[in-house]
């Protein structure tokens, strides 16, 4: 569809499974609009994250686009170049790389409030105007890395997981990983077995379930292709399942989860002190809930070490810990994650009256349906705050895009200029959001990723993502003050 001068212009910022979702409805419903991407092509963190044994948390079938099956899945849960090839196909198969803008990061929006709308500026010093900005970035974008001091005096090399150097392997080499979270779990069994050494820096364990990984046969696949009700079936049957969670802390699933992979653990590590290292002190779920048969039994590797004293400094050739003992290594990794909690951190936003966005977010990023920001007119978040841990995010993602799609052709349809939610309704979500959170697995007792620093769970939702989807549904135009349009705005 050719597209039409009266709709609002759409800068969408990130080419992952977000801006892929969103560019797709965009270009069906004739909208002008760009999609910048810091990297040279489709998939977001997919295309960031080739570290060895990257893959998938959620069923391959449940983790596809429900308006692009794909019957090829290799198996259960599909690794990151499978992936990577899918979303960059679907990317393909609807046009989208006429949109892209490659190897091109924002790095400020501005709205004004005078010309009702988003000047956009990339790292080039480059600005351009749009009526509507979708920020595609997600939350799992800017990695956390640790201060830990004596960087600087490390002789050997240090990268993030998200930022694997393939420069050289770490076959052969003294290997230090610090961290122990969703990353770690998949690419410390990847390399173990090859390093000289490696040695786990584990602030916190984790709790792990059994990872039933296996392969669609070719006739499987086949069949799929031949009968795609029957593909839809799988997906369907992984959708429930997540729809049945229950995330309290006293759940008969948190208690059942937890003891599950507390035998889990008993079965796979039989040194006692060993399996104490690696036992929690908090249910399954107040940490991301993670699949894995290999993590655990690697630590029963000769070559490979638990360290649980604290990493204190850097050193000339490696780290030194709390009780003194220097370990060195030729390599760190950061396990580390990311910073989860600070939404856009990797932008400059100002709003309504040069109002910044960081500013309006330091005691925890909020938003209404995860979506919208009163203060921020025609600016949508996708996997904004509090859409998190209860179903595909890319179920996620196509909801949150429809919705958006929809406001937009309300825009369109009604000749208005811009669309912000009402204070009273952002501020009324947000409280009911927060209060659910009470007795909630994600605030027993350990440190994670979901909660700013005053102790606010901002990434997680903590419904079902049906109850997300009926919220998401039809937009309540009564919700938003909606601006009538003036001139029209400068085209992309």
């Amino acid at each position: 569809m050719s597209p039409t001068p009266d709709k609002p212009t759409v800068a969408v910022i990130g080419a992952g499974p977000g801006g892929i979702a969103m560019g797709v409805l965009l270009a069906a419903g004739g909208y002008q609009f760009a999609i910048f991407d810091r990297n040279d092509g489709f998939g977001g963190t997919w295309r960031n994250n080739t570290y060895p044994g990257a893959s998938c948390d959620v069923p391959s079938h449940f983790y596809s686009f429900s308006f692009a099956p794909n019957p090829w899945w290799s198996k259960t849960f599909a690794n990151q170049p499978e992936i990577l090839d899918y979303l960059e196909r679907v990317a393909d198969e609807h046009g989208l790389h006429d949109y892209l803008v490659p190897n091109t990061r924002v790095v400020s929006l501005r709205w004004s409030d005078d010309g009702q709308f988003w000047s956009v500026e990339t790292d080039s010093g480059d600005v351009g105007r749009f009526d509507v900005v979708v920020s595609a970035v997600g939350m799992l974008d800017v990695p956390n890395i640790p201060d830990i001091p004596g960087a600087e005096l490390f002789g050997g090399r240090t990268f993030h997981s998200s930022r694997w150097d393939h420069s050289r392997s770490t076959a052969g080499e003294r290997v230090a990983s610090i961290g122990t979270g969703a990353s770690a779990v998949q690419y410390v069994p990847a390399i173990a077995r090859e390093t000289a050494h490696l040695t786990v820096f584990q602030r916190t364990p984790i709790w792990v379930t059994p990872r039933p990984d296996e392969p669609f046969t070719r006739e499987q696949q086949e069949f799929f292709a031949r009968h795609p009700e029957e593909a839809r079936k799988l997906r369907d049957a992984a959708c429930q399942q997540y729809e049945m969670a229950d995330f309290a802390e006293d759940a008969d699933q948190t208690r059942n989860f937890t003891e599950m992979s507390r035998k889990f653990l008993r079965r796979q590590i039989q040194d006692p002190i060993l399996r104490a290292k690696l036992t929690p002190d908090y249910p399954v779920g107040c940490k991301r809930p993670l699949l894995s048969g290999e993590w655990w039994p690697t630590f029963t590797l000769p070559n490979v070490t638990l360290e649980t004293s604290p990493i204190v400094e850097f050193t000339a050739h490696g780290l030194r810990t709390a009780d003194g003992i220097e370990h060195r290594v030729d390599t760190v990794i950061y396990g580390t994650g990311f910073r989860a909690a600070d939404y856009l951190s990797s932008l400059q936003v100002y709003g309504r009256e040069e109002a910044a966005l960081h500013e309006t977010w330091r005691e925890g990023a909020e938003a209404y349906l995860g979506t919208t920001v009163p203060g921020y007119p025609n600016l949508f978040t996708l996997y904004g705050p509090n859409t998190n841990g209860v179903t595909s995010i890319i179920s996620i993602l196509e909801i949150q895009t429809a919705y958006v799609r929809q406001l937009l052709d309300a825009i369109s349809d009604r000749g208005l200029r811009s669309v912000e939610v009402r204070r009273d309704v952002h501020a009324r979500y947000n409280a009911e959001i927060q209060a659910a959170m009470e007795g909630t697995v994600w605030l027993a007792n350990c440190h994670n990723y979901y909660r700013h620093p005053n102790g606010k769970i901002v990434t997680q939702f903590p419904y079902s993502g049906g109850v997300f989807a009926d919220y998401l549904r039809t937009p309540r135009l009564d919700d938003y003050h909606l601006s009538a349009a003036g001139t029209a705005l400068t085209a992309i």
